[in-house]
């Protein structure tokens, strides 16, 4: 019986050892070639220039523009939604599908009885 036990005991170290081991080396790799796959550093350059900075503000046309077709993008949203569905905002209510699955786990369901 002892010896039995020894057995079960020598198996469940030497697995459960070879397991840890090659998540360590499966580690030890990753790790490896996650250095090796990094670009090499270059040194800054003095005569490098500094990035121009980008204007802090939009052009007012272009901002006008922006706006309108955001407004034609939400009208034709709704243009497109189910009659029930147009006296609220698009995608403010979740699609037909999920309101069909919710409805059918909410049902009671019964085997057909004879």
């Amino acid at each position: 019986m002892l010896e039995l036990l020894q057995l079960g005991f020598q198996l469940t170290l030497f697995g459960m050892g070879l397991v840890f081991l090659l998540l360590a080396l499966l580690w030890g790799g990753m790790a490896l070639m996650l250095r090796l796959d990094r670009p090499p550093a270059t040194p800054p350059t003095a005569s490098a220039a500094p990035p121009e900075k980008a204007a802090s503000t939009p052009d007012p046309d272009k901002l006008a523009a922006i706006a309108i077709a955001v407004f034609m993008h939400r009208q034709v949203r709704r243009k497109q939604a189910a009659p029930l569905m147009r006296s609220h905002l698009p995608g403010a209510l979740p699609s037909r599908w999920v309101m069909a699955g919710r409805t059918r786990q909410n049902q009671n369901w019964q085997p057909n009885r004879k």
